[in-house]
């Protein structure tokens, strides 16, 4: 099957277009989903909402991820 879109790709210039830019969109998914995950443990890990910083990091990955690491703690740091 990769051989024959290959081939299309070769003969039509617009096939190898929507190829690469459906490589690029899974690899955007799944970077964001990662993302998404390592936002909602670092803010579980601050006692924070992990479902909201984890929807937050889905859609504004790297921000998001920058932004749950310099927040402040909301656990106390006395026992």
């Amino acid at each position: 099957m990769l051989h024959e879109l290959v081939l299309a790709a070769q003969s039509q210039p617009e096939a190898a277009g929507f190829i690469l830019r459906g490589i690029k969109l899974i690899f955007v998914a799944i970077g964001s989903i990662i993302a998404a995950i390592v936002c909602a443990a670092v803010a579980a890990m601050k006692g924070r909402s992990a479902l909201g910083w984890g929807i937050l990091g889905l859609f504004f990955s790297i921000l998001t991820l920058i932004v749950v690491i310099i927040i402040p703690s909301k656990k106390s740091t006395q026992s």
